[in-house]
């Protein structure tokens, strides 16, 4: 979905603030209404998407109730790989990529690129309401990034990975005030891991992180620009494989998370509007086999903030397998999030929509969450069905309220917050040639606020073509959210939002020598 006409994840009724997003592995510094900058993301240069829905590992953070995902990037597979293409679509966005990358003995390069542009424009109603049109003034931007990969084997046992990375934005809304002064946003990050392989039963493997996000205000008649935000983030973490008797695999290991923010809604003059916080833990997570049927998972982490000090969670799951068409996993999970550095210190004036202050609460207690699931996965020839449901009972939700004036503060909630949220999924094969996706996902938190809505559907109907050549494949897929009500301050009155569906198809014929139109 969008908020604030960006874009807005959620998982299992759960928003950014609850979900993990990774990029190889390593989180992403950054945050826009709780979500990173997605245009970071080069989705030509992605080789798979790791899903981890609702609270069920220990190895990530205690926060990741709503689920983790891991995008995993591309390495080469041939000697020499190059790769380009051109996108433009009727909303004017002009795209292009280009990656090279070859695959050696010594190990592996990849080199993806991208560049993205739009012009701003008005969407004007086609339909006459008393001689006066409604428009909508849609921004354009200027986005570009690339993203080496390299990787090399040290020794049969050991490799060595390093992933730099570089990204610009700039945002042009197409107003008057745009020829004056435009956003402009930059990310540098660097990445370096090792995997130490002991044996077959044993590795170790060892990463660092360093990501920077940040935001200025350019102002083009005097080409000078003004630092409004930057996001820091430092990781170092460690984590321990074993697998014993072929029935038992343990994990154990420990990461340092360090965050710094600079951002001109603080206005603490002792740190000069910067913030930061550090977290330290440990973690192990252990997979029991106990016979071909059963399997047990027992986890326990501790985290350790330097504002909240220690918090301990726990895992249990298990998973039984009745034959090879359905499986059933049932688990609990402990859960922990400490107050965001925006929710700690955030004092600011907000001018549109007639003003109010944005105020953070220094005063603010950790979330705790006892989080329960369910699922039953169902496998047939042509058939796949999925049903999972989880309920979270949420201890001092932290959320926006309304004070006296025009104020809107960061508080806990009193008491308990319970959230349902279940989803239905399906993947139809009917022949090799069409293919055919489908979900259903339901989100119930009372009346306490949350812009989520509660009924999501989508739909996706995929036809493969069996020549190799000319003859496109052809995909239809959409989307259909329901109608929405937001409580205020947890009272009976409430705003309603209407229900929209989002439609699209695509078409993709591919050529010889490597080329695809679409």
């Amino acid at each position: 979905t969008y908020d604030g006409g960006s874009p807005n994840i959620n998982m299992m009724g759960f928003g950014g603030k609850y979900v993990l997003f990774l990029m190889n592995g390593e989180r992403m510094a950054g945050e826009t209404f709780d979500n990173i900058d997605y245009d970071r993301i080069d989705i030509d240069n992605i080789e798979r998407i790791e899903i981890i829905k609702g609270a069920s590992s220990s190895l990530y953070g205690s926060n990741a109730i709503g689920g983790v995902i891991n995008i995993i990037t591309k390495d080469s597979k041939s000697p020499l790989d190059i790769n380009a293409g051109y996108l433009y679509d009727s909303s004017r966005d002009h795209k292009l990529n280009l990656s090279v990358g070859t695959k050696q003995k010594w190990g592996n390069l990849n080199i993806s690129s991208f560049y993205k542009m739009r012009e701003p424009y008005i969407i004007k109603d086609r339909i006459s309401t008393g001689g006066i049109y409604n428009e909508l003034n849609v921004a354009g931007f200027t986005n570009y990034g690339v993203n080496p990969k390299l990787t090399f084997n040290l020794s049969p046992k050991i490799n060595l990975s390093l992933t730099p990375g570089y990204y610009f934005s700039e945002r042009n809304p197409g107003t008057p005030a745009s020829k004056i002064v435009r956003e402009q946003y930059y990310n540098y990050n660097l990445g370096l891991k090792t995997n130490i392989k002991f044996n077959d039963n044993q590795n170790l493997i060892v990463s660092g992180t360093f990501d920077r996000y940040e935001k200025y205000d350019y102002f083009r008649k005097i080409k000078e620009k003004e630092k409004k935000y930057e996001n820091e983030v430092w990781r170092i973490s460690s984590q321990y494989n074993q697998n014993l008797f072929k029935k038992h695999t343990l994990v154990a290991g420990g990461e340092v998370l360090s965050e710094k923010l600079l951002n001109f809604m603080f206005k603490n003059e002792s740190t000069g509007g910067r913030e930061n916080a550090q977290t330290y833990s440990a973690f192990t997570q252990q997979d029991w086999v106990i016979n071909p049927a059963v399997t047990l998972v027992t986890g326990a982490r501790m985290d350790y903030h330097s504002i909240f000090k220690q918090y301990f969670t726990f895992r249990l799951a298990g998973m039984y397998r009745f034959d090879e068409t359905m499986t059933i996993r049932a688990g609990y999970s402990g859960g922990f999030r400490s107050p965001t550095l925006k929710e700690l210190y955030t004092n600011w004036f907000h001018p549109w929509g007639g003003g109010f202050q944005l105020m953070g609460n220094k005063n603010l207690r950790p979330e705790t969450s006892d989080n329960f699931n369910i699922s039953i996965d169902f496998n047939f020839k042509k058939l796949n069905l999925t049903f999972i449901t989880q309920y979270s009972k949420i201890k001092d939700k932290i959320n926006l309220r309304g004070n006296i004036g025009d104020t809107l503060r960061h508080v806990n909630f009193h008491g308990n917050t319970d959230v349902l949220s279940s989803e239905v999924s399906a993947i139809y094969k009917l022949n090799r040639n069409f293919h055919f996706k489908g979900s259903y996902s339901y989100y119930d938190i009372g009346k306490r606020r949350s812009e989520n809505r509660p009924h999501t559907l989508t739909f996706k109907a995929e036809y493969i073509p069996s020549a190799k050549y000319y003859i496109p494949s052809i995909i239809i897929s959409g989307k259909y959210l329901s109608r929405t009500k937001i409580y205020d301050d947890d009272s009976s009155s409430f705003v309603s939002y209407a229900p929209y569906s989002i439609w699209r198809l695509q078409l993709a014929s591919k050529f010889p020598l490597g080329f695809t139109l679409t």
